[in-house]
C-alpha cells in the first residue's frame, strides 16, 4: 500500500472510529456515576433537581478517603439506605465528646457488605470505637448485587470485584442510547431518564463530611404540619398490604458466619456497639429464632428488635415513602436503644 493510501486508510479509520471516540469522551468529561473524576468533597452541584441514579456504596468509600485525613473518623454508623435517617446530631447524644462519627452506609446493603467495610477499615487501621448497625430484617438474606451499577461493593472493599469488572460495568451501563442523549441534551431527555428509573428527583440535602443526607423540607413539614406531608395522595402512593406472620427464618449457615464475623471485628476493635432491628412498613418482622441466633452472637443486651412493633409495621405516618423510617422516629429508637427508654407499644423491646 502506498504512503497516499495509508493515509487515506488512517483517516477512513479515524472517521468510523469518531462517533464511538466522542462516546468516550463524553463519559470521561461528564462522569454521569460519578466514579471516573476523583471524589471532591461533594455529589451534587447547588441548584440540582434531576440527577443520575448513583451507586452510595461507592461514594461512602470515596467520601471517606476524602474527609478521613481531617475528620479521624472513629465511630460509624452501618447499614442500608434505611440507616441513613440515624442522625448523627442524634448519635452524638449517646457517644463521648471526643467521638468522630461517619456514614458508612450503602443502598440495599449486605451483611457481607458491612464486613468488607470492617475488613476496609481495620486493614488501613482505622480504629472503630463505637458503631450502630441498623440490620433489618431482610438484610439477613440479601446477597450482594455487584452485577448492578447502583449495588456494586467498590474494589477496595472487596476481592470479589475488581477495578476493571467496575469500570466496565459503568461503562457498559452508560451506553444506553438515553443515557448518551441525556448527557448531551438533559432538557428534553429528563422525563425519558426519569420513566426509566435511571435518574431521580429524590435530592437530599447533604453534611458531606459526615456522608449524612436528610429531607430538610419533608422532616420541617412532619415536625410542625404533617397532614401537609402525609397527605392523602401520599398514603395511597404507598400502600401496601402486611406481610404474613410468623416470619421465616432467615439465618442458614453460611450467613451466622458472616455474622460472627462481623462480631469477632468488633469484638478485636473493642467496640461499643448497638444493633437496632428497625420497623418496616409492611410488618415485615424478624422471626423469633433469628432474633434468638443475633442475641447468641452479638450479646441480648445490644440487639434492640423494634419489628415486631404492629403500629409502627402497619402505619405509613412513620415514614418517608414504604421504607424509610422518619428521622424523629429513628431518633425515638436510638433513645430507646441506648437508655432502655420504652416506646409507647407492647411489643417495642423493653430492656
Amino acid at each position: 500500500m502506498s504512503n497516499k493510501g495509508m493515509k487515506r486508510f488512517v483517516l477512513l479509520s479515524l472517521l468510523a472510529l469518531m462517533p464511538a471516540l466522542l462516546v468516550v469522551a463524553l463519559y470521561l468529561v461528564k462522569d454521569p456515576f460519578h466514579v471516573v473524576k476523583p471524589y471532591q468533597g461533594k455529589v451534587y452541584e447547588p441548584g440540582d433537581t434531576v440527577a443520575l441514579t448513583i451507586n452510595w456504596g461507592h461514594v461512602t468509600v470515596e467520601s471517606f478517603k476524602y474527609f478521613d485525613p481531617r475528620g479521624h473518623y472513629d465511630s460509624f454508623i452501618f447499614g442500608s439506605s434505611l440507616s441513613g435517617y440515624y442522625r448523627i446530631q442524634d448519635w452524638q447524644r449517646y457517644l463521648p465528646a471526643s467521638a468522630r462519627p461517619f456514614h458508612f452506609n450503602a443502598s440495599r446493603e449486605t451483611l457481607y457488605g458491612i464486613l468488607n467495610k470492617l475488613k476496609y477499615l481495620t486493614a488501613s487501621g482505622v480504629t472503630i470505637n463505637h458503631a450502630l448497625i441498623i440490620m433489618e430484617d431482610e438484610m439477613l438474606m440479601r446477597q450482594p448485587l455487584d452485577n448492578d451499577v447502583l449495588f456494586v461493593q467498590h474494589p477496595q472493599t472487596t476481592r470479589d470485584v475488581s477495578w476493571w469488572k467496575f469500570h466496565q460495568l459503568y461503562f457498559n451501563a452508560y451506553r444506553r442510547p438515553e443515557l448518551v442523549a441525556y448527557m448531551l441534551c438533559p432538557g428534553p431527555m429528563t422525563t425519558t431518564v426519569l420513566d426509566k428509573g435511571y435518574a431521580t428527583t429524590d435530592i437530599t440535602t447533604r453534611i458531606e463530611p459526615i456522608n449524612e443526607g436528610y429531607y430538610r423540607q419533608a422532616d420541617s413539614l412532619i415536625a410542625v404540619n404533617p397532614d401537609a406531608f402525609f397527605t392523602p395522595e401520599h398514603l395511597a402512593h404507598y400502600a401496601l398490604p402486611p406481610k404474613q406472620l410468623p416470619c421465616p427464618d432467615k439465618i442458614t449457615p453460611p450467613v451466622e458466619a458472616v455474622l460472627e464475623a462481623i462480631a469477632t471485628i468488633l469484638r478485636q476493635h473493642g467496640t461499643d456497639y448497638q444493633i437496632i432491628i428497625p420497623p418496616h412498613y409492611g410488618y415485615e418482622a424478624i422471626s423469633s429464632s433469628d432474633l434468638y441466633q443475633l442475641e447468641l452472637i452479638f450479646g441480648p443486651a445490644r440487639i434492640h428488635d423494634y419489628s415486631h412493633d404492629p403500629a409502627m409495621g402497619t402505619d405509613l405516618h412513620y415514614y418517608y415513602d414504604d421504607g424509610h423510617l422518619v428521622a424523629q422516629q429513628c431518633a425515638l429508637l436510638m433513645d430507646s436503644a441506648y437508655h432502655a427508654v420504652a416506646l409507647p407499644s407492647p411489643f417495642l423491646k423493653k430492656n
